[in-house]
């Protein structure tokens, strides 16, 4: 993987293997890796994400996790038909593109690690990003949090949330951390003793990624104070 050099932290390909081997013990169909991208990368990229971060204003049939209206994402590739909008931001996905292609291979070797009992080879398959997106999350009503949801509708096979940095570059640090004020990642899987799903919490921070199997019900927790930042990929495997 010597494409991911500078973008992802050393040892990452042995800390899937053995990451996805612990979730699939406890019949999990989720992994989160602490600063599989290097925090220092998306430092050097952030404050071009900022320049050109233009929210878009969505509208989803009956809403995504209970909002109806989403206008916190800025969308850099949208799916067929222009679904959720049709005026991407090219120039913030060229900024963005080497990232998109490393979260392609570490979603790759994962799902490769996850499907391993299928019996398909990595060779038989390719990852194709279907929508890619940055939110920004704020304490404002509406903005807070993207609450108990699957993503797109059970549509896609798998998807990919990296957190991004704290915003140093547009206020201070500590004006904008929402460090102690929320945040973070729930997700719903597995089983517990009593055949419900578990809750599983993920305090995220910069570089952390989180790889999500089809159809796995999960939550960007809500903030009380500061911005956070996420990029999502949605993927299909063809």
């Amino acid at each position: 993987m010597n494409s991911l050099v500078g973008i992802v932290r050393p040892g990452i390909d042995q800390e899937i293997n053995k990451g996805v081997l612990r979730k699939k013990l406890g019949k999990m169909r989720h992994l989160v890796i602490e600063k599989g991208i290097d925090p220092t990368y998306l430092d050097s990229i952030f404050p071009k994400i900022l320049d050109l971060f233009n929210p878009q204003t969505v509208q989803y049939n009956g809403g995504i996790a209970k909002v109806k209206e989403w206008k916190i994402s800025c969308y850099l590739e949208v799916m067929e038909g222009g679904i959720p909008c049709t005026n991407p931001c090219i120039d913030l996905l060229h900024v963005c593109q080497p990232l998109l292609n490393t979260c392609n291979e570490l979603f790759a070797k994962w799902y490769k690690q996850q499907h391993a009992c299928n019996g398909k080879a990595l060779d038989e398959f390719r990852v194709t990003r279907v929508m890619t997106f940055i939110t920004r999350y704020t304490p404002a009503p509406g903005e807070q949090a993207l609450l108990k949801h699957i993503d797109g509708a059970g549509k896609v096979d798998g998807s990919v949330v990296v957190a991004l940095p704290v915003d140093r570059w547009s206020n201070s640090e500590e004006e904008n951390s929402f460090i102690g004020y929320g945040g973070g990642l729930t997700f719903w899987d597995g089983k517990g003793e009593d055949g419900k799903s578990l809750e599983v919490k993920y305090d995220t921070r910069s570089g952390d990624i989180a790889f999500i199997d089809r159809a796995v019900w999960h939550q960007a927790n809500p903030i009380t104070k500061g911005t956070r930042w996420a990029l999502v990929i949605f993927y299909k495997i063809v």
